[in-house]
């Protein structure tokens, strides 16, 4: 099924395999050719992360996600509601939290005023408390910072699809050790990467 999905639009002529390990990356800066060709096949990704969100939603990565979400999920970091808008199309259901949402957002420094759903004032750990029910989507929580430990904690449902680097630039080791202790890895898939960014798709299930 084809959705609209502008964010894919404006990288996908730029995917190729990297020249390290062969994986769809966009953005890479080639020895097999001139900086001037590399530029023109590199999106200003900054700009695109600030309109849409961080991980590029290639199709089967969004299908990926739609198929494990089990019909419903919560997404407590929503920024724009870019994912709750692509999944929709698919048939879920989802209800979206953030801290400044709408106009709000360009209270947190990053995103501007790009809205794509309804995302609803409040905090991630508070959200998901009230969602057992649905699904966890943990998209890309914050380096080095609590938010993803305490929405885990905060968390009693019994399914996860996290979002981000594994021990690179999201989340934070007590995340992490939530996640080991917790949690079982399901699934996971590597979506088309920006070049030098490690993120994967990983579904789990509480232990």
């Amino acid at each position: 099924m084809t959705i609209d999905n502008p964010f894919w639009d404006a990288v996908k002529d730029c995917v190729e395999a990297d020249s390290f390990a062969g994986n769809p990356v966009v953005g890479e800066f080639r020895l097999d050719r001139s900086v001037e060709a590399s530029m023109a096949r590199a999106p200003n990704r900054q700009q695109l992360v600030r309109k849409y969100c961080w991980t590029i939603p290639d199709p089967d990565t969004v299908a990926f996600v739609a198929e494990h979400a089990q019909g419903a999920l919560v997404d407590p970091m929503a920024g724009t509601g870019y994912w709750a808008y692509l999944l929709g199309q698919l048939g879920v259901d989802v209800v979206s939290y953030d801290l400044n949402p709408g106009t709000a957002l360009v209270t947190n420094g990053w995103h501007g005023e790009d809205l794509y759903a309804e995302v609803c004032a409040k905090d991630g750990a508070e959200a998901v408390a009230l969602h057992p029910d649905r699904t966890l989507l943990l998209s890309w929580p914050p380096f080095q910072q609590d938010v993803g430990a305490r929405i885990l904690t905060g968390y009693a449902g019994t399914r996860l699809i996290y979002i981000g680097e594994d021990k690179g630039h999201t989340g934070d080791d007590e995340m992490r050790r939530i996640l080991d202790r917790d949690w079982a890895e399901v699934d996971s898939r590597r979506p088309v990467q920006w070049w030098g960014v490690h993120d994967r798709v990983t579904v789990y299930q509480r232990g």
